[in-house]
């Protein structure tokens, strides 16, 4: 008799502590709803990327935008910042202990982010969920695959590949065989074309306005084959070295030592006199 009120108060218990496991254990729908973390990407300042056998990037805000301080020092692309930032707001749909970390490839992270004074370790994939074990905080969490994507591989894939700042606006653009200059309010070419109207000079300005390379990098040495003076309202002078006209245009930066690579087509385009028809309109 007492066997079986001993057996079932053991039966009791266990039931019991089974509920508050159940109770206190919050349910992947239950972590999905909760991000990783309060901290906004908005409220960032400060911003490091660690990579095995590869240098340490570094980046800071700079008003509304981002620059890369190490190991380069260059604009950066804002919209490669913010992708790095979703693992703020990232939802996990598992939360588990932060031991064993060999079992989830954290002894050795793949990279480490640091957000201000937060650390996220990215470790291995669940290839049956498709999440990545991310380690923060003394804890193990599960979040999605796009989180990890979203970390560059190099420094050139956070660096901003348009030519010009937003506030850089040219007046005069001088290439070794003509120039086009702003007088008055009106564009015109020096030495002038006939039948090359303020259209299609404003059309060329503002494809070395929004100019944007396929690639950008540091100054490789090579000696320019030539000059490109791009003069800025409030007088400033951007100068251009062109390293390379064919197959790719590229350009490259003095004032940042970067150099720019054009895919072919958008090269030809920049250095190809507005007053000249392309083979398109030849074509028509």
């Amino acid at each position: 008799m007492k066997r079986g009120w001993l057996l079932n108060l053991i039966l009791l218990a266990a039931v019991a502590a089974l509920g508050w496991l159940a109770w206190s254990t919050p349910s992947r729908d239950e972590l999905a709803s909760r991000p990783l973390t309060s901290l906004k990407p908005s409220q960032v300042g400060h911003v490091s990327l660690q990579r095995p056998k590869q240098p340490d990037l570094k980046l800071e805000r700079s008003g509304k935008h981002w620059m890369l301080i190490a190991p380069v020092r260059a604009r950066a692309d804002d919209f490669q910042v913010l992708r790095m930032l979703t693992i703020l707001e990232a939802r996990p749909t598992a939360r588990l202990p932060a031991v064993d970390l060999a079992r989830f490839d954290l002894q050795s992270p793949t990279a480490v982010l640091t957000v201000d004074q937060q650390k996220f370790a990215f470790g291995s994939i669940n290839t049956v969920t498709r999440e990545q074990y991310v380690l923060h905080d003394g804890t193990v969490y599960a979040v999605e695959l796009r989180h990890g994507a979203a970390l560059p591989a190099d420094a050139g894939a956070l660096i901003r590949r348009v030519l010009l700042a937003e506030n850089e606006q040219p007046v005069v653009i001088t290439l070794p065989e003509f120039s086009v200059r702003k007088s008055d309010g009106k564009w015109a070419m020096v030495p002038s074309v006939a039948g090359t109207g303020q259209d299609d000079l404003q059309r060329y300005v503002d494809l070395w306005r929004y100019a944007t390379a396929a690639t950008a990098e540091p100054y490789d040495g090579r000696k320019p084959l030539g000059d490109i003076r791009i003069t800025l309202t409030g007088g400033a002078i951007l100068e251009l070295g062109i390293l390379q006209r064919e197959p790719q245009l590229v350009l490259w930066r003095r004032d940042i030592d970067l150099q720019y690579l054009f895919a072919a087509a958008a090269g030809r385009t920049l250095l190809r006199n507005p007053a000249t028809p392309d083979v398109a309109e030849k074509q028509q």
